[in-house]
């Protein structure tokens, strides 16, 4: 499909990710490493792939760490672009502050991707649509995985937004889709944005649908929210299928065990130890004779000889004197 319109993605990264302490206050959320690149890198790719020229990305908390992550995504022919922010603006407010930056250049609709998340989706028919109708807003969506714990879409004949509910049980006559986090948003709607602290369903979709110009399109692909520290190991080990990964800047003995883990950078782990199932990063030491087994564990901790850590989650964040 030609993907005409569409020069321009951005990818948003510069919240709190309070679900995800105490992992966040070391590293943000869509800078969490993956054995193929940080969290942010499957939106990032995503959106190169939708055939954007130029992908944008707001930055807010532990803005460094951020930008380091960013950097690590190389994606050829595409320009990566970054709108730091002095206060958190929000999702909307994040939009529309690039959008007052002329980041997004002056006319088409934007591709506006959250950062959070793993995505491997077809957006053919998003596009298709958002290009062939008036919405001013469309959200790609899928049939819903779990509507106890995310928010049900609902659409109507026409393929409109009918409503957007909080989880729970939906209705019998209920078909509820997920939305997982990318939609197309048209040139009129961002320039009606305020430059001011907001989030995108008050600020954007409301108005949208009360407009009857929000709309919504199956599309196809899968999704895994990273949004929990759990979320995040659960991602992990599907992604190492069993394999352990050792990153370069990381020191591991000859003879430590290590079963389906990942190693990131700086970590130490000493002579005796056995690591199982697990993430480790951001300078963790694991000393002499010490079992890990299903734990992340993130930042300046040590795990002290013989010492057996299970099923826990510890991350401490370096001190500002380093």
């Amino acid at each position: 499909m030609t993907r005409r319109g569409f020069r321009v993605a951005m990818v948003l990264a510069a919240g709190r990710g309070e679900r995800m302490q105490p992992l966040s206050s070391v590293v943000p959320k869509p800078a969490l490493a993956l054995p193929d690149g940080p969290v942010i890198a499957s939106s990032m790719r995503l959106a190169a792939r939708a055939g954007v020229d130029r992908i944008v990305v707001n930055t807010w908390h532990l803005a460094e760490k951020m930008t380091e992550a960013v950097a690590e995504v190389a994606i050829d022919r595409i320009e990566i672009v970054l709108s730091p922010e002095a206060e958190l603006m929000g999702t909307a407010g994040g939009l529309a502050l690039a959008r007052e930056r002329d980041l997004f250049g002056q006319d088409g609709p934007v591709l506006v991707l959250n950062g959070d998340g793993v995505v491997g989706l077809d957006l053919d028919a998003l596009i298709e649509r958002h290009l062939g109708t008036e919405d001013s807003v469309t959200l790609a969506l899928l049939p819903h995985l779990d509507p106890g714990r995310w928010s049900r879409v609902v659409l109507d004949a026409e393929g409109r937004v009918a409503g957007i509910h909080a989880p729970g049980r939906p209705d019998a006559s209920e078909a509820p889709f997920l939305y997982p986090g990318v939609m197309a948003v048209s040139r009129p709607a961002l320039d009606s944005m305020p430059v001011a602290p907001g989030d995108i369903p008050e600020v954007l979709w409301e108005p949208a649908r009360e407009a009857h110009r929000l709309g919504g399109v199956v599309v196809a692909g899968h999704w895994r929210e990273v949004g929990t520290p759990d979320d995040y190991l659960a991602v992990m080990n599907l992604r190492l299928a069993g394999a352990s990964v050792v990153h370069p800047a990381a020191t591991v003995d000859t003879t430590a065990s290590l079963a389906a883990t990942f190693v990131g950078r700086n970590v130490t782990i000493e002579g005796g130890t056995k690591v199982i199932a697990s993430i480790l990063d951001e300078g963790a030491v694991i000393h002499r004779g010490a079992r890990v087994k299903h734990s992340v564990l993130m930042g300046k901790i040590e795990i002290g000889p013989d010492e057996t850590v299970t099923n826990e989650v510890r991350a401490k964040p370096p001190t500002h004197d380093g």
